[in-house]
C-alpha cells in the first residue's frame, strides 16, 4: 500500500513480454496460454512483494496487454511513446519501454536529442537510439512534480551486419558498445537541457545492459557536470542509501555463472541525503535475484532473466 511520504521505484525487465498468438523474433516463439498465465502470475507476484508507486519497464512487445495488467493491479496510469516492430503479421521484433504508475502522468513524450549539442565539435550526425527512452512527468501528491525517465540501452550483442560471413567480429563487438555509449550520452545530455528548463526532482531507471563504472562508456550517466544546484547531478540509488540494509550489491542479471550490476535507478540531487537541496532520501533498495541464483522450476520457470529492482525514498518535506 502507497503511503504518501514515502514513493517506491521499480525497474523491471519483463523479458518477451508479449501474449499469444503473437511471437518474439522467430515464427516458433509462441507462448501458449499455460505460459503465458504463468508469466503473468510471476510478475505479478514479483510486483507485489516489491509495492512499488513507479515501474520502468522493458521488453514490452503486447503493450494493450502490459496496459490492462498493470491496471488490473493497481496502476491506473500507463505510457508509451514507441511500438514494437511487426513482421508477418504476428512476429514482433524491437520491443519498447513503457512506464506504469498509482499517480498521473500529467506527460510522457519520447526522450528527444538536440543534435544542435554536436555542432561544436563539428560532427555532424548521431545515430538513432535502439529504443526509444521515456520522459514523463508524475505527480505526487506530497513531492509534486517529477521527471522520470525510463530507458533500455543497446545491448552487448555485436551489431548486426549485411554480410555477416565477411563482417569483422572486432568491428561489430566496438560498434555495438559505441552505440550504448551514444545513447547514455544522449540522454544525459537531454536530461541536463531538461533540468535546466524545469529542476525538479528526477529519477533514471532502466537496464543499461552494462555495468556503470567509471571507466565504462555508461559512465557518463553519472559523472558530476557543474555544480549541485543548477546542474543536474544523478547518482546511483544504491550509492545514496541512508541505513544500507545489504552488506553487498546483488547481481540483476547472469550470464552463464557470471553476474553483473544491468539495472538501475539513478537519482537527482534532491534525493541525496547530503545536498543542499534534498527534498527526500534513499531508506530501502531491493533486488529479487532468488529465481537468478536459487530457482525453483515450479515457482521460476516463467521468471524473466534480469532481478527486478526496488528504491524507497522518504519524502523530508
Amino acid at each position: 500500500m502507497s503511503r504518501p511520504s514515502q514513493i517506491t521505484f521499480v525497474t523491471a525487465n519483463l523479458f518477451n513480454f508479449i501474449a499469444p498468438p503473437d511471437a518474439y523474433y522467430d515464427f516458433e516463439n509462441i507462448y501458449s496460454r499455460e505460459h503465458w498465465q504463468g508469466k503473468l502470475a510471476w510478475t505479478q507476484n514479483q510486483i507485489e512483494k516489491l509495492e512499488p508507486d513507479i515501474i520502468g519497464l522493458q521488453e514490452v512487445f503486447s503493450i494493450e496487454e502490459t496496459k490492462s495488467f498493470f491496471k488490473n493491479m493497481g496502476y491506473p496510469y500507463f505510457a508509451t511513446v514507441d511500438t514494437p516492430n511487426v513482421e508477418d503479421e504476428y512476429i514482433y521484433t524491437h520491443p519498447v519501454v513503457a512506464i506504469a504508475s498509482r499517480f498521473p502522468i500529467e506527460q510522457a513524450q519520447a526522450v528527444t536529442f538536440d543534435r544542435r549539442s554536436l555542432i561544436p565539435f563539428g560532427i555532424d550526425a548521431s545515430p538513432e537510439f535502439s529504443r526509444k527512452p521515456i520522459y514523463a512527468q508524475i505527480v505526487h501528491p506530497t513531492l509534486g512534480h517529477i521527471a522520470v525517465y525510463v530507458a533500455h540501452l543497446k545491448s552487448q550483442r555485436p551489431t548486426d551486419s549485411n554480410n555477416s560471413e565477411d563482417a569483422s567480429h572486432v568491428l561489430a563487438r566496438w560498434l555495438s558498445t559505441q552505440q550504448r555509449g551514444w545513447e547514455a550520452a544522449m540522454i544525459r545530455d537531454s536530461m541536463q537541457n531538461q533540468y535546466k528548463d524545469t529542476p525538479i526532482p528526477t529519477v533514471l531507471m532502466g537496464d543499461m545492459n552494462q555495468p556503470i563504472t567509471n571507466n565504462g562508456v555508461n559512465s557518463v550517466l553519472t559523472e558530476a557536470f557543474g555544480d549541485s544546484v543548477t546542474e543536474l547531478q544523478l547518482k546511483d540509488g544504491w550509492d545514496l542509501q541512508v541505513s544500507p540494509t545489504l552488506s553487498c550489491r546483488p547481481a540483476t542479471h547472469y550470464h552463464f555463472s557470471k553476474g553483473n550490476v544491468l539495472d538501475y535507478i539513478l537519482l537527482s540531487q534532491e534525493f541525496d541525503a547530503h545536498s543542499d537541496v534534498s527534498v527526500a532520501e534513499v531508506v530501502d533498495y531491493q533486488v529479487l535475484d532468488q529465481h537468478l541464483i536459487n530457482p525453483s522450476y515450479e515457482r521460476d520457470k516463467y521468471a524473466s532473466d534480469h532481478a527486478f529492482v526496488a528504491m524507497t525514498v522518504e519524502v523530508k518535506l
